[in-house]
């Protein structure tokens, strides 16, 4: 790992958790709470994404078990960090006894960390992109290749965007989460076309696949608090 690619993964790290405490904040959350969740989000998302890319890679055949807790070796497969992030989170949240949805809190935050984030993986030319002439296109790897890298951190960006400009149209707190994996799914899957990947099924890869079922997770969510924002106000007969 290259120093700007450690600094820029820290930086990374530190722009999500500072979006996440001021929309914590904000949003009348007690220091205490965000201090719990974002413990349990931050501990259950790395461990996802470490654990995530040693499977990937072969664990425990090719990978030693001590590679999944050491900081430097791998471990920024983002969709598993998502999955488990969330799972850590929601028992946090049994444990706090809090109902209230922390959806929205991430929904900001990831992308915001992503969008710096990815530029540490350009610079330690991980997550690399494809073979290409493009008049921008990097060295790496032996080969002139898509920046792959700057393509996911721009993509983070249009997604925080995104959001930002839904903020407040929605139906119930925690959509603009339920948003985020629709379009952080399709974003993924189509920047997956520029990156280097086994092709697993139909030309897709792993990512490409699992980015479509966040996206249809999200779509459905999203569906379903619509429905039950209406159905709400027909009983108050708004």
């Amino acid at each position: 790992m290259s120093p700007l690619g450690v600094l820029f993964t820290a930086l990374g790290y530190a722009t999500g958790i500072a979006v996440f405490w001021i929309a914590g904040r904000k949003a009348g959350w007690t220091p205490r709470q965000l201090a719990w969740l974002l413990a349990a989000a931050l501990a259950g998302g790395v461990f996802g994404a470490k654990l995530t890319q040693w499977l990937v890679l072969g664990w425990p055949f090719t990978a030693p078990l001590s590679a999944i807790g050491d900081p430097l070796q791998g471990g920024k497969t983002i969709l598993g960090g998502i999955v488990c992030g969330w799972m850590a989170v929601e028992g946090a949240k049994v444990l706090l006894r809090v109902r209230r949805s922390t959806g929205d809190l991430f929904a900001f935050a990831l992308p915001a960390g992503e969008a710096v984030g990815r530029i540490g993986c350009l610079f330690n030319q991980c997550c690399y992109g494809t073979e290409s002439r493009v008049p921008w296109a990097v060295w790496q790897h032996g080969a002139w290749r898509h920046p792959a890298q700057i393509y996911a951190s721009l993509a983070a960006v249009l997604v925080l965007l995104i959001l930002l400009g839904l903020r407040g149209r929605l139906w119930r707190e925690g959509d603009l989460f339920r948003a985020y994996l629709v379009l952080y799914g399709a974003a993924r899957f189509s920047v997956e076309f520029f990156r280097v990947h086994d092709r697993l099924y139909a030309g897709l890869s792993l990512a490409q696949w699992v980015s479509l079922e966040l996206a249809l997770a999200g779509a459905i969510a999203l569906w379903v608090s619509a429905w039950a924002a209406r159905h709400a106000r027909s009983k108050r007969g708004v």
